[in-house]
C-alpha cells in the first residue's frame, strides 16, 4: 500500500536537510491514539481486523474485527493453535514477496496484495506501508472468508464440522470489498503521514534552530568571558598605572610645597607683598594637587584590593572634632556657619579604623564647604550608641547637612561612583576629582556600615553614614584586623 503524499513536501531541500538525515519511521510520523481512533472506525466499519505494525514489527494500531467464534475455536484446538500461530509469524514478520504459503491477489485501485490462507480456510492479506518510497510497515487485513473461492478447503477429520461453523461466523468479503477498504486505508494514511511528516520536519527544525541558537551563545558567552577577563586585566593595570604614578607624583610635590613654605618663613630672606603673595598661591595649589594625588592613590589601593582597615576602639566624638578643625578655616574664607551637635560622655567609644573613618568624615564636610555658597550653613551631627534599625546591631550615625546646591534625584545614586561629577561640562564651576564620595562608600562599607543622602536641588544636601558600634568579623577578609579587648585603665 503506497500512501502517495497529497502535497508537496519535499526532502530534498536544503532547509530540512539536517532533519531528513535519518530515516523516518512510522513512530515518528504517527500520532499513537489518533492512529488508533482511525483504525479502530475502520475495522468497524468493514467489520474486518486491521493491524498496522512498524518496519521493527511493533504494533501500532489493532483492530478487532467480527470473527465470530473463529479466534476462540482457534484457542480451545491445540494443534490448530500451533498451525495458526507460525501462519501469523509469517504474516506479520515474513517478507513482503510471494512465498509458497502466500500469493499476490491483483486488485483495481489498490494495487497487488499479499494473500495468506491458513489451514482454517481463512484469509491475511499483507499490504506494505510505503512513504516517499521506504517500506516504513506493514498493514494486516483479516482474518476474513474469502468471496471469490480464494481460500483453502476445509480440513478434514473430527473438527471439520466445528471449523465450517467458526468460519461462517467470519466476515466474508469480495476482492471489491478487500480493495476498496485498502485503497480507504491507503488515502487516509496518507493524509495521516503527510501531516506527521509536516509536523515532525516543523519540530525538528525548531530543535535543530534552538541548537544552533545554543551554540551561537555558548560562542557569544565565550567572547564575553574573555573580553571580561581583558577588562579585568585592563582594570588592574589601570589602578597599577595610578597607584605608581600617585605615588612617584606625590614626593617632587611635597618638595615643592616644603620649599614653598621656606620661602613663605623668609629662611631664604624676605620676601615682598607680591612675590609672598606668588609664593602662597604655589602653596594652596600644591596643596591642592597633593589632596587630589592622595584621593587617586587611595582609590586605587582600594579598587586593587590593599588597603587594610587596621580597627580600635576610638573616641568617636573626638574623631569628629579633630576633622571639623581641619576643615574649619576653608569655611571660615567662604563665610560659612558650622555648628556640630555632639553627644557627651564615654558611650562615644566605638571600634574603628581612625585614619579611615576620619577621612569619612573629612570628605563629606569638605564636600558640604565646597557645594554650599557664601553665607551658607553646614551642621555635623553624631548620635549616641544606640540600637539601629538599618543594620540590626548595635550602633551610631553621623550626619553632614548643608544648604548648598543640592543634587538632582536622577543623579543621586550616580555620586559615589568613582570620578563621577554632577557637574561634567568643560567648564564646571566646582573642581575635584569625583573620588571623595567614592572613598567614603568604600570605607564605610568596609566597617559593615551604610551611607545615603537625601537632597533638594537649591535647598541643600544632608549625607548619612550610620556604622556598627564593632563591624562583624564575617564579610571583612584580610582587610580585618580585629582591635584589642577593650579594657577600663588601672585607677592607683
Amino acid at each position: 500500500m503506497s500512501a502517495e503524499k497529497p502535497g508537496s513536501v519535499g526532502n530534498g531541500s536544503e532547509s530540512t536537510g539536517l532533519a531528513l538525515q535519518r530515516k523516518l519511521s512510522l513512530v515518528d510520523l504517527l500520532d499513537p491514539l489518533t492512529f488508533g481512533d482511525v483504525v479502530e472506525s475502520l475495522g468497524a466499519l468493514f467489520q474486518v481486523g486491521v493491524r498496522v505494525l512498524d518496519e521493527r514489527n511493533r504494533t501500532l494500531a489493532d483492530a478487532q474485527g467480527a470473527q465470530g467464534e473463529f479466534c476462540g475455536f482457534i484457542g480451545a484446538n491445540p494443534a490448530v493453535r500451533v498451525r495458526c500461530s507460525a501462519q501469523v509469524t509469517r504474516v506479520k514478520e515474513g517478507p513482503l514477496a510471494s512465498l509458497l504459503s502466500s500469493q499476490v491477489l491483483g486488485t483495481e485501485g489498490a494495487g497487488d496484495l499479499l494473500l495468506h490462507t491458513c489451514s482454517t480456510g481463512l484469509c491475511y492479506v499483507v499490504v506494505p506501508v510505503v512513504w516517499e518510497g521506504d517500506v516504513l510497515g506493514r498493514a494486516v487485513f483479516g482474518p476474513y472468508a474469502s468471496e471469490d473461492g480464494g481460500a483453502a478447503a476445509c480440513p478434514e477429520g473430527p473438527d471439520a464440522e466445528r471449523v465450517r461453523e467458526a468460519r461462517a461466523g467470519a466476515r466474508h468479503l469480495s476482492q471489491q470489498e478487500l480493495a476498496r477498504m485498502v485503497t480507504h486505508l491507503s488515502q487516509v494514511l496518507a493524509a495521516l503521514l503527510a501531516a506527521g511528516q509536516k509536523s515532525y520536519l516543523t519540530g525538528q527544525l525548531h530543535l535543530e534552530a534552538m541548537v544552533e541558537t545554543q551554540r551561537e551563545l555558548e560562542h557569544q558567552n565565550s567572547q564575553l568571558l574573555r573580553l571580561n577577563q581583558r577588562l579585568k586585566e585592563s582594570d588592574r593595570s589601570k589602578s597599577s598605572f595610578l597607584s605608581t604614578v600617585s605615588h612617584e607624583l606625590r614626593t617632587p610635590l611635597a618638595s615643592i610645597i616644603g620649599y614653598s613654605e621656606m620661602l613663605a618663613e623668609g629662611l631664604v630672606g624676605g620676601l615682598n607683598p607680591e612675590q609672598m603673595q606668588f609664593v602662597r598661591t604655589i602653596m594652596e595649589k600644591g596643596n591642592t594637587l597633593l589632596k587630589l594625588i592622595s584621593s587617586i592613590l587611595d582609590m586605587s589601593q582600594i579598587e586593587a584590593g590593599k588597603v587594610r582597615l587596621a580597627f580600635e576602639w576610638v573616641d568617636v566624638r573626638e574623631l569628629v572634632e579633630s576633622a571639623i578643625t581641619s576643615v574649619t578655616p576653608q569655611a571660615q574664607r567662604k563665610g560659612l556657619t558650622l555648628e556640630a551637635n555632639l553627644p557627651v560622655g564615654p558611650q562615644s567609644r566605638v571600634v574603628a579604623d581612625r585614619e579611615k573613618l576620619r577621612q569619612v568624615v573629612v570628605n563629606l564636610l569638605a564636600n558640604a564647604v565646597k557645594f554650599t555658597p557664601s553665607m551658607g550653613r553646614i551642621d555635623v551631627r553624631l548620635s549616641e550608641v544606640g540600637t539601629r534599625s538599618e543594620l540590626a546591631t548595635a550602633g551610631y550615625h553621623i550626619e553632614v547637612e548643608d544648604t548648598g546646591v543640592g543634587i538632582p534625584e536622577n543623579q543621586r545614586d550616580r555620586i559615589f561612583q568613582s570620578f563621577y561629577q554632577v557637574d561634567d561640562s568643560p567648564t564646571r564651576e566646582y573642581g575635584g576629582a569625583g573620588l571623595g564620595l567614592a572613598i567614603v562608600k568604600s570605607y564605610v562599607e568596609g566597617h559593615g556600615g551604610q551611607v545615603s543622602v537625601r537632597s533638594e536641588v537649591g535647598k541643600g544636601s544632608c549625607f548619612r553614614v550610620v556604622l556598627p558600634k564593632e563591624p562583624p568579623l564575617s564579610g571583612q577578609g584580610p582587610a580585618y584586623i580585629p582591635p584589642p579587648v577593650d579594657t577600663e585603665p588601672e585607677r592607683f
